[in-house]
């Protein structure tokens, strides 16, 4: 399961070309960054659901704010992105790695730190509300357990199908090296998701 290419065909050339314009850059080079940008950030989420915390806390995070109803309306989200959860789920996610993360991506796509930046801010909130659909979907058999696996095999896969070599990347955010102390560093997503969400 791509999510990315998922993603991308939810956003539609439309959607992608208002990210676009929205960051000042062009329809290919935006595509091409968030084939970079999702298979990192999801990286991320998977190293903090190693722990069973990180796990419960993504779990009711997706319970209480996010069920998928943002994938209805992509273009009102993009337009409004600036004033949405974006900027919290980032923090909590990416932790004191941020800096890091943009000017990585930056130079793998060409577009600079800002730009990455507000990308990242417009596809976390996505990526969330895609992993709320799933669950709800799923119903009541969707656990801790099914999170990690989820999450594990979308990071792996979305990481095969780009273009673009994230493995330094990714070793910074732990999501497919195993390497989980940096991610941890900021907290994880548990705890920092709840944080965020009022737990």
């Amino acid at each position: 399961m791509d999510i990315t290419q998922i993603l991308l065909s939810q956003l539609g050339d439309g959607g992608v070309e208002a990210m676009a314009n929205k960051i000042g850059a062009n329809k290919k080079q935006t595509a091409s960054a968030l084939e970079g940008i999702v298979p990192t950030l999801l990286g991320a989420m998977s190293s903090n659901t190693k722990s069973e915390n990180g796990a419960s806390g993504l779990l009711g995070a997706l319970d209480r704010d996010h069920d998928g109803s943002i994938l209805d309306d992509v273009a009102g989200f993009i337009g409004n992105s600036d004033d949405g959860p974006g900027e919290g789920i980032l923090k909590h996610v990416l932790g004191n790695n941020r800096d890091t993360v943009e000017n990585g991506l930056s130079a793998k796509t060409g577009l600079n730190s800002s730009q990455i930046g507000q990308l990242l801010k417009m596809a976390a909130p996505l990526i969330m509300g895609y992993l709320g659909k799933q669950k709800k979907q799923q119903g009541s058999g969707f656990d801790l357990g099914s999170i990690a696996g989820l999450l594990g095999g979308m990071a792996n896969t979305s990481d095969k199908n780009t273009g673009l070599d994230l493995g330094d990347i990714l070793n910074v955010v732990g999501g497919l090296s195993g390497n989980t102390g940096a991610a941890q560093k900021g907290g994880g997503i548990g705890g920092l998701l709840g944080k965020l969400f009022g737990k």
